[in-house]
């Protein structure tokens, strides 16, 4: 799905006495699931009416700045992260291409 229509919900680690069935768990859903991210103490991607007034490049750029916040400053196991964030195209597209999980945007011509 397009980043523009994820939300990506998440309980940092460190709350588990506050959200103990979402404690350390992170989940990409589409926008019309909007109501399961509440489960979770916090949302980005879709559910912040500001991405869509981002550039590309400024979108981009938040999307990994999100999977950042996740995993260092909120404790998200980095593999749980990527495989949630494997659901978002533009994560697919510009991960390292031999990483698992991701694609070419615009596969190269084979010879």
């Amino acid at each position: 799905m397009k980043q523009l229509e994820a939300i990506i919900a998440w309980t940092p680690a460190r709350w588990a006495d506050l959200r103990p069935d979402t404690a350390g768990q992170v989940v990409v859903l589409p926008f019309s699931e909007g109501d399961a991210a509440k489960r979770f103490a916090m949302r980005a991607g879709a559910s912040s009416s500001a991405l869509a007034k981002l550039t590309e490049e400024e979108r981009i750029a938040r999307l990994f700045i999100d999977f950042q916040t996740l995993v260092v400053r909120d404790g998200i196991d980095v593999q749980a992260a990527h495989r949630a964030f494997l659901a978002i195209d533009e994560y697919r597209f510009r991960i390292a291409p031999d990483t698992e999980g991701a694609e070419f945007e615009d596969p190269p011509e084979e010879d």
